[in-house]
């Protein structure tokens, strides 16, 4: 359970470590691993594994509506612009990043390394935002 007071880390959001992908993969193998993992969102990896980029499902969309044959690679549409929170940071900061940025994904960061993503949808989970109330 998420405390209900101000200052919830988060760390508490993560659920799972991120899902990812390689640059090279294609829009097909990306809207295949988001719909086999029921994420709304991919953190694109380099040859080491270190985070990239993210790939969401806008991403995919914005290449289908372009007439992109599902063969291309993900590293034309991922957005390169990757913002990240670490994971010791409140619920509140997170909220104010993705305003700020218009953004629906944060991929949460401890230590330098990618622990898992989070996505708007976390931050409305109602014993979430009670915490911003109290």
């Amino acid at each position: 359970m998420v405390a209900a007071s101000r200052g919830v880390r988060v760390k508490e959001l993560v659920k799972r470590p991120p899902i990812t992908i390689p640059a090279t993969a294609s829009l097909l193998e990306a809207a295949d691993t988001l719909t086999r993992h029921n994420v709304g969102a991919l953190v694109v990896v380099d040859q080491s594994e270190k985070p990239v980029a993210v790939l969401s499902e806008r991403d995919i969309v914005r290449a289908i509506s372009q007439r992109m044959p599902l063969s291309t690679p993900v590293e034309a549409f991922m957005s390169t612009w990757l913002v990240t929170i670490d994971a010791n940071e409140t619920v509140e900061k997170a909220a104010e990043l993705m305003w700020i940025n218009n953004i629906r994904h944060l991929v949460v960061t401890e230590g330098g390394k990618a622990i898992g993503v989070i996505s708007i949808r976390d931050l409305i989970n109602p014993k979430v935002l009670s915490s911003f109330c109290k």
